[in-house]
């Protein structure tokens, strides 16, 4: 997988988990923020 890819991924989950924190789904916002934070390590390790 690019690092691009990896990147434009974890921007598209952290774009979903401020959407879920604006409509009260703190739970779901917090999981997506976790993949969102995965992926800054994927891209770490992809380089």
């Amino acid at each position: 997988m690019s690092t691009w890819l990896i990147a434009g991924m974890g921007v598209v989950y952290f774009i979903v988990a401020i959407d879920q924190f604006f409509k009260g789904g703190t739970g779901t916002g917090i999981m997506f923020l976790g993949y969102a934070l995965g992926n800054v390590g994927l891209v770490l390790v992809a380089k």
